[in-house]
């Protein structure tokens, strides 16, 4: 599918760009989301110079921007009614008006929620963010098990670090939304 056909293609669609520039450019994706997931329509590559313009011109079209992670899959989008997080498989987070569904179908009040938490265990494997309830509790929210951790006996934290920055855009996101505490704990 060309960009233009992904343009106009039918259903929810955002743009979402790429962190790298490489040759003085950076990838522009157009992602549909709903709840069978994130589908990659199109992609195309734009001067850096040019990112401005194009990200006006598909917002003006129709295509607000997503935040995006090349390492996780994830592609959220933070709105004025909160949060939604999605994967090539499914949607994994709502977060919106008073409570939190999770990817279990869980339901989370968002009053109850205390304090959102970007963490990665102690071997790196398992990471992303959660939520302390008042209760104590805590529940997982976005959280992935990284195979380059698993099978790298060289996986340090530096790749750690590069890897995990989107657990703390959304775990600030989520907490936004809440009116929680956020804690970093990567």
């Amino acid at each position: 599918m060309t960009f233009e056909e992904a343009i106009a293609a039918p259903g929810r669609k955002f743009q979402a760009w790429g962190d790298e520039v490489q040759d003085g450019n950076r990838v522009a994706m157009i992602y549909r989301l709903g709840e069978g997931g994130a589908e990659q329509l199109a992609w195309r590559q734009v001067p850096e110079g040019e990112r401005s313009a194009v990200t006006s011109d598909l917002e003006a079209r129709g295509l607000p921007v997503a935040g995006y992670d090349f390492f996780s899959g994830f592609i959220w989008v933070v709105t004025d009614t909160g949060v939604e997080v999605y994967h090539r498989t499914g949607k994994v987070l709502e977060a919106t008006g008073d409570r939190a569904t999770i990817e279990d179908g869980r339901v989370i009040p968002r009053s109850e929620i205390e304090t959102v938490i970007a963490f990665a265990n102690d071997d790196y494997v398992y990471r992303g963010v959660k939520a302390t309830l008042r209760s104590g509790q805590e529940v997982p929210l976005v959280t992935e098990a990284s195979s380059a951790a698993m099978g790298d006996p060289t996986y340090s934290r530096n790749e750690l670090l590069m890897e995990t920055s989107w657990a703390g855009i959304l775990g600030r996101a989520i907490a936004s939304w809440a009116g929680a505490r956020f804690d970093d704990r990567i």
